[in-house]
Formats: structure tokens, C-alpha cells, sequence
């Protein structure tokens, strides 16, 4: 367990520094539009969210997740995520 708390910490600690730029472009290596619509469709479906604002900072929440996994799971080299 350890193991993986140590990995989630990794992650969150390279992308503090993140601009949104950054981010994004990081974003678009793993999802294209049309799957972030489906994060989106998700949210608003199972959670009954309907503000924009809202949407919009659950989706990037749920997506760091999706990220960090791919991070855990080496299919995303910390390195590219760039400061």
C-alpha cells in the first residue's frame, strides 16, 4: 500500500507546478475531446451535475485520477509532465 500512496504523492507533487497550458497538453497525449465529453456525460448522468463550472472541476478532477492511474501504471513517464 505504501507503494502506492508513495506513486499518488509522486504524481500530485509534479503536477503542482503545472500551468493550465501544460496541463492540457498533457491532457491530449492520453484523451481526445470526444473522451473527455464522456468523463463529462458521466458526471452529469450518475452525479445529476448540471452547472457548467461545476462539470468543468469535477471532469478535471475525475481526469488527474485517470492520469495518475496511467502514472501508477507506467503507461505515463512523470517526466513528461513538465513544471
Amino acid at each position: 500500500m505504501a507503494k502506492n500512496i508513495d506513486g499518488i504523492r509522486t504524481f500530485l507533487h509534479a503536477m503542482d507546478g503545472l500551468t493550465s497550458e501544460n496541463l492540457m497538453g498533457l491532457v491530449e497525449n492520453f484523451l481526445s475531446d470526444e473522451d473527455i465529453e464522456v468523463f463529462v456525460e458521466h458526471i452529469e448522468r450518475f452525479y445529476g451535475v448540471d452547472d457548467d463550472e461545476e462539470l468543468g472541476l469535477l471532469a478535471q478532477i475525475m481526469i488527474t485520477g485517470y492520469l495518475s492511474s496511467k502514472a501508477e501504471n507506467e503507461e505515463l513517464n512523470l517526466g513528461q509532465v513538465k513544471n
